[in-house]
């Protein structure tokens, strides 16, 4: 197969990281005044969800690597936005917005309500909807897999 033949290759992962980061672009731009990013956001958001959860269920809803959230918690923590307590390592240390975090949280939120809203309305309705309904089924599908082949040891 020639090199150009992979681009025509109907590949999810490939459709979908290109998605994740057309769509990544457009709220980190959103969210640029805040000093936030997609990925910082997500986790203000998580943690305000689950105040007080330990990083490992945290980085376990969030289906993040303990690099990946190491990295960006330790960002917000140097901003003020987070306070933690608790012991070492994912297990052992709690994390909770601070009052800083949870001003700018409320901030950030009412940003990406807008952004979310204005990037639906670009679309026909029933292709948002019908797009939520695959992403759902694409990250369902994947995780199965993923723990299927844990299990099985492959």
């Amino acid at each position: 197969m020639a090199k150009s033949d992979n681009l025509d290759f109907p590949c999810l992962a490939y459709a979908s990281r290109r998605t994740s980061r057309a769509v990544s672009n457009f709220f980190n731009a959103q969210m640029k005044p805040l000093d936030l990013n997609v990925a910082q956001f997500g986790l203000l958001a998580t943690v305000a969800r689950l105040p007080g959860r330990s990083l490992s269920a945290i980085g376990e809803s969030m289906l993040l690597d303990e690099s990946t959230l190491a990295r960006n918690l330790a960002v917000l923590e140097k901003r003020g936005l987070i306070a933690s307590e608790g012991g070492r390592g994912r297990g052992g240390k709690q994390v909770s917005l601070s009052a800083e975090g949870e001003t700018l949280f409320v901030d950030a939120a009412r940003i990406w309500k807008r952004a979310n809203i204005r990037l639906a309305a670009e679309m026909p309705p029933d292709q948002v909807e019908a797009g939520r309904v695959f992403l759902k089924s694409l990250s369902d599908a994947s995780e199965r897999l993923r723990q299927k082949d844990e299990a099985s040891g492959d």
